[in-house]
C-alpha cells in the first residue's frame, strides 16, 4: 500500500536524560567537523537517571541527617560527661574528640547541603577524622560499654554509600581502635577506668564479649553494603521497566496515529475517474497538499497517482511550482527513489503525478510493529536511502520531508524514497505551503525549523533523526505542542542514544555530528553519514579520519 507521503507527522513525547559530551570523531569524506564545536545531548529537565544516580541523590538528604545528629550526641555527650564525672584524664581527652567529632560533622553537615558543595575525597577525609575523634569515647565511657553502637550505626551509615573505600576505612578505624582500647585491658596490663567499667568481668568473659563486639561491627558494615547493592538492583529493574512502558507509550502513540490515518481512508472523489492515462481507485492517503489514488494504467501497469486539492489548485502560484518542482523531481532516476510514469500538463483542471505503485510497507509502519530496527537492517536502509538522496543532490533536489513515512520498503528488497512534493530546486525561491514551514518537525533540521535557508544538508539531517528513531525507539525531540517541539528542534540537544538502548560509543559520535545544529558541522552527504554509520558499526571508525 502506499503510504500518506504529504501529511505532516504529529508530535509524540519523548525522554531526555543528562549526558556529557561525545568523544571526537572526524566525518569521511575528508571533511573534519569543529571538534570543541561538537553538539552535546541533552541534560533536559526530565532525565532518565541511572540506579546509581537515583542513590546518590539520597545520601545527601541522609548525610545531612546523619551530621545533624553527630552534632546535637557530640554537644549532649560532653554535657553528660560533666555530670557523670569519671577520671579526670579521660574525660578531658574525650572532650578533645567529641569536640573534633562535632566540628567535623558542622563542616561535613555544611558540605552536605548542595551538590556543588559536596566532593567525595574531602568529604571522606573529614569522615574517617570524626571517626578517630570517637575513640576517645571508648575510654571514657568503657570500651564494653553501649557506647560502641555509635560505632555501629556510623558502619551502616557509611557503608550504604556509593564509595565503599571510606566504609572499609571506617571498619579498620573501629575494630583496631576498640582493639587498641580492650587488650590491655583483657591482658590485663592496665585496667578499664570507663564510667561503665567491666572492672569485675573475667577475661574469658571479656574475650567474648570483644568477639561479639568486633562481629557485630563486621555486621554492620556488610548490612550496609548489601542494602546499597539490594536498592541499587531494584532500582536498576524499575528503571528498565519504565523504559519498557515507555517503548510501549511510543508504539501505541504511532498505533493511534496510523488508526486516524486508516479512518480517513476511503474512496475519494475521484474513485473510479480516469486521468491522463490512469483509471483512478480508491485512496490510498491524504495529507495537506492532496489525495494519493491507487490505479492502474491502460496496458494494466499499477500505480499511484497524486492529485492536488482543491485548495492548492486555486492558487495559479502553486500549481506552476508544483509543474515546475515535480518536473524535477520526475527526472531523478535512481532505484531507490519512486518512479514517476506521468506528470500532468501545465494547464490540467487538476494537477497529478503517476508513480510506481509499489507493495510492502513503509518505515513508519515497520517501526510501529518493531519499535527499533536491528543494526543490520538500519545499515541496509541507510546505504540504499543514501544513494537516492546522492541522486537527488547532484540534481541540485532536496526532499524536505523525510521521515519514516517517506521510506517504503518495497517488494521485501529495496528501501524507496516517497514524495518529493514538498521538495524544493535548489535555487528557486517559495515553497509548496507559502509562507509556512515545509517538513515533519520530529525530523525537520533547525534550519528549516527556524526558516533558514535550506540546502541538502537538511535531508542529511533527517536520515540521522530516523536513524536516531531506529536504534532508540524514540524520535530525538519532543513538546507538548508545535510551538514547544519546534523550539526544541532549533535549541535542545536530543537524548543521548546509549541512555535509550545498547548503542557504542562510535556509533553515538557519528549520531551527534549528523545531528548537529549547524548543517556545515554535519557530514557533507548522507553518503558520508551512511558509510561512517557502518564504520562505526563495525568499531573500524579510525580508518575514516584523513
Amino acid at each position: 500500500m502506499q503510504p500518506d507521503a504529504t501529511q505532516a507527522e504529529p508530535p509524540r513525547d519523548t525522554l531526555a536524560t543528562q549526558a556529557d559530551s561525545p568523544h571526537a570523531l572526524v566525518p569521511v569524506n575528508g571533511s573534519r567537523s569543529d571538534l570543541r564545536a561538537r553538539p552535546s545531548w541533552s541534560e533536559s529537565a526530565r532525565p532518565v537517571t541511572t540506579a546509581a544516580e537515583a542513590l546518590d541523590r539520597t545520601d545527601l538528604s541522609r548525610m545531612r541527617a546523619f551530621h545533624t545528629f553527630g552534632i546535637i550526641a557530640a554537644i549532649g555527650a560532653i554535657l553528660l560527661s560533666a555530670f557523670l564525672g569519671g577520671d579526670p584524664t579521660a574525660r578531658t581527652v574525650f572532650w578533645v574528640g567529641a569536640s573534633l567529632l562535632g566540628g567535623c560533622n558542622v563542616v561535613l553537615l555544611y558540605l552536605s547541603t548542595s551538590p556543588e558543595l559536596y566532593r567525595p575525597l574531602p568529604v571522606s577525609i573529614l569522615w574517617l577524622l570524626s571517626n578517630f575523634g570517637f575513640l576517645p569515647a571508648l575510654v571514657y565511657f568503657g570500651p564494653f560499654s553501649a557506647v560502641v553502637m555509635v560505632h555501629m550505626l556510623a558502619l551502616v551509615f557509611i557503608s550504604l554509600g556509593r564509595l565503599q573505600w571510606p566504609a572499609i576505612g571506617t571498619l579498620v578505624i573501629s575494630i583496631g581502635g576498640h582493639l587498641a582500647v580492650t587488650i590491655p585491658i583483657i591482658l590485663g596490663w592496665t585496667t578499664d577506668r570507663g564510667v561503665l567499667t567491666s572492672f569485675y568481668a573475667e577475661p574469658r568473659q571479656l574475650w567474648v564479649a570483644e568477639v561479639l563486639v568486633i562481629g557485630f561491627l563486621g555486621s554492620g558494615y556488610g548490612l550496609g553494603r548489601w542494602a546499597r547493592s539490594l536498592n541499587a538492583r531494584a532500582l536498576a529493574e524499575l528503571q528498565q521497566a519504565m523504559r519498557v512502558l515507555g517503548d510501549k507509550e511510543q508504539a501505541l502513540a504511532e498505533v493511534v496515529d496510523q488508526a486516524q490515518r486508516a479512518n480517513r481512508a476511503n474512496e475519494g472523489r475521484w474513485t473510479n475517474q480516469t486521468v491522463g492515462s490512469f483509471k483512478l481507485g480508491l485512496v490510498l492517503g491524504r495529507g495537506a497538499m492532496g489525495e494519493v489514488y491507487e490505479a492502474a494504467r491502460g496496458d494494466g501497469t499499477p500505480a499511484a497517482v497524486k492529485l492536488l486539492n482543491a485548495r492548492s489548485t486555486a492558487s495559479t502560484t502553486l500549481v506552476e511550482r508544483f509543474h515546475r518542482e515535480m518536473a524535477v523531481a520526475a527526472r531523478l532516476e535512481s532505484p531507490h527513489i519512486v518512479r514517476v510514469y506521468e506528470l500532468s500538463r501545465p494547464d490540467a483542471a487538476v494537477p497529478y503525478l503517476a508513480m510506481e505503485r509499489l507493495h510492502g510497507t513503509d518505515l513508519a509502519t515497520r517501526l510501529r510493529a518493531e519499535n527499533r530496527l536491528p543494526p543490520d537492517e538500519i545499515v541496509a536502509l541507510l546505504d540504499q536511502v543514501a544513494r537516492g538522496l546522492e541522486v537527488a543532490r547532484l540534481a541540485g533536489v532536496v526532499h524536505r520531508d523525510l521521515k519514516p513515512h517517506n521510506l517504503f520498503f518495497h517488494a521485501g528488497a529495496t528501501w524507496k524514497i516517497l514524495d518529493f512534493g514538498v521538495s524544493k530546486l535548489l535555487g528557486s525561491e517559495g515553497t509548496l505551503t507559502g509562507e509556512g514551514i515545509v517538513g515533519t518537525p520530529q525530523y525537520m533540521a533547525p534550519e528549516q525549523a527556524s526558516g533558514g535557508q535550506v540546502t541538502h544538508l537538511a535531508d542529511v539531517y533527517a536520515l540521522g533523526a530516523i536513524t536516531y528513531r531506529c536504534l532508540t525507539g524514540r524520535a530525538p525531540f519532543k513538546g507538548r505542542d508545535l510551538s514547544e517541539l519546534v523550539y526544541q528542534v532549533v535549541h535542545a540537544a536530543p537524548m543521548r542514544p546509549s541512555a535509550l538502548g545498547r548503542v557504542s560509543l562510535l556509533v553515538e559520535d557519528v549520531l551527534a555530528i549528523v545531528l548537529a545544529k549547524d548543517p556545515h558541522r554535519r557530514f557533507p552527504s548522507a553518503q558520508a553519514f551512511a558509510q561512517a554509520f557502518l564504520a562505526a558499526r563495525r568499531g573500524r571508525l579510525a580508518m575514516l579520519c584523513g
